[in-house]
């Protein structure tokens, strides 16, 4: 389901409809991310749940090189390899990433060994220091780092994760190798991601939400009576 209709369902519920009505669209999405993240943060920090494919989204990226020390980590080389924007926030989860493949734009690539920031000044020890390593660095780019010449002839890599605002990635583009790259989120075309069950639950808690904030608000003299 889209995120249009999603929209509409809760003005369905709260019999909003007008143009001038105070409650806008990008408020009403704005509480189906935070809860959407609140439900899915449960699910994924749960060790023994896998992430549902339907909540994963791809974005493409286009790479540079820069002097090591714009990731201030210590990694016996002068230049390190990172994408040229800051990827979407993923979602904030206890103990591991949210990002669940970093690899070539090519669909059935092998994906690169993707490891945390803490862990990648151990890369050039490693048993295949040749293989490329992906991290996530705190200022959101992904760095990706080799001993081997692979990692020189990369251009572009695709991220695959779960990010707590679904639509930051309209701003960002499929893939760079087909011939018409296209958006990764559309607001009227794109399945919102989140599981099937979680959407009745989001939506009765936003319609429960709001229609108390109406009661405040039309409760005007604050004499304790509800009017």
């Amino acid at each position: 389901m889209n995120i249009s209709k999603l929209v509409y369902d809760v003005r369905e519920s709260l019999k909003e409809y007008s143009d001038d009505t105070e409650l806008s669209d990008s408020y009403i999405i704005y509480l189906y991310d935070i809860k959407r993240s609140k439900y899915l943060r449960q699910d994924i920090n749960n060790s023994q749940r896998t992430i549902d494919i339907s909540v994963l989204q791809s974005l493409c990226l286009e790479l540079e090189e820069v002097n090591v020390n714009e990731c201030g980590i210590e990694l016996g080389c002068e230049t390190i390899i990172r994408s040229k924007r800051p990827i979407p926030t993923p979602l904030q989860l206890h103990t591991k990433t949210a990002l669940t493949r970093v690899a070539p734009v090519d669909r059935i690539s092998k994906p690169f060994n993707l490891i945390s920031r803490e862990k990648a000044i151990y890369t050039s020890g490693a048993p295949f220091p040749n293989a490329i390593y992906a991290f996530l660095h705190n200022d959101n780019h992904i760095y990706l780092t080799s001993k081997g010449n692979a990692l020189n002839l990369l251009e572009y890599i695709n991220v695959t994760g779960v990010f707590e605002n679904p639509l930051d990635l309209i701003e960002y583009q499929t893939c760079y190798s087909c011939d018409s790259p296209t958006a990764c989120f559309d607001i009227e075309t794109t399945d919102y991601p989140v599981q099937p069950h979680y959407i009745d639950v989001i939506k009765n808690e936003i319609v429960n939400e709001l229609a108390r904030l109406d009661v405040i608000k039309e409760d005007k003299t604050n004499d304790s009576v509800d009017e």
